[in-house]
């Protein structure tokens, strides 16, 4: 599969990307100047060693629902392709008037990727008593769901770097970017509280007892409150430094 992108991507783009790169004085200066590409490297550290280690665990909730494998093929072709596309149509349109609205939008979406990540390896998706024998179509549903809004984010997080930097910077800091997320990932799988399942960050809620009040309960858990916290510092601090280069622009 690699290859056959490598193929497209080599037929398919223009020569313009043939070219060798201009020189830019100062550039990596310039690049660590922007508040908003130190923002973007520290939301990889912050994400990628609070979610990297159950992200295996939680892609397999999926496929190890109790449902027919059909079904949840149907299910991944309705969000990741129809829901998804359809959502983008729409934010596109919008965004063809108001430049900002897809930023925002994805900013505003809060933490999709985390929220996902809880429903799928908390076992709080695995039994919906309420929805009787579509409890897991639900549940599915829902993770899917979460699934299409963690993509459109990650659009509109592509999109503030296109509208605040020059296509030079924002390779530069895509490539700082991928450094710093595998070290992030190789430090959190060796002292990440959930380095070897979901631990302490996504507790096991079907282990907690009523009977006993918040103790041994997912809000009595010191790490999955840090984790939350992060996740929003994240969208958080994507929206003021967005804003102020948006304001700083002439």
């Amino acid at each position: 599969m690699c290859f056959a992108f490598a193929w497209c991507l080599l037929q398919g783009l223009p020569d313009y990307y043939r070219q060798s790169p201009p020189k830019v004085p100062n550039f990596i200066r310039t690049l660590f100047r922007r508040k908003l590409v130190l923002w973007f490297l520290a939301s990889e550290i912050l994400r990628d060693y609070w979610l990297s280690g159950p992200y295996g665990r939680n892609w397999s909730f999926l496929w190890n629902a109790f449902m027919p494998t059909w079904a949840i093929l149907l299910l991944v072709i309705v969000f990741f392709i129809g829901i998804w596309g359809l959502m983008l149509y729409i934010l596109t349109n919008l965004s063809k008037t108001h430049t900002w609205f897809l930023p925002v939008f994805a900013v505003g979406l809060g933490a999709p990727r985390w929220c996902q990540m809880l429903w799928g390896t908390s076992s709080l998706a695995l039994y919906i008593p309420w929805a009787g024998k579509v409890g897991p179509y639900l549940g599915t549903s829902l993770w899917l769901w979460l699934g299409v809004l963690d993509a459109i984010q990650g659009v509109g997080l592509g999109m503030i770097l296109l509208q605040t930097l020059s296509r030079l910077h924002v390779c530069a800091t895509l490539a700082f970017a991928q450094l710093i997320g595998c070290i992030c990932v190789m430090v959190a799988r060796a002292t990440a509280p959930n380095r070897i399942g979901p631990g302490s960050v996504f507790p096991d809620a079907s282990k907690w007892d009523f009977s006993r009040g918040l103790e041994g309960s997912p809000m009595a858990s010191g790490p999955f409150w840090i984790a939350m916290i992060c996740q929003l510092v994240i969208v958080v601090g994507y929206f003021w430094f967005y804003r102020k280069e948006q304001l700083s622009r002439p």
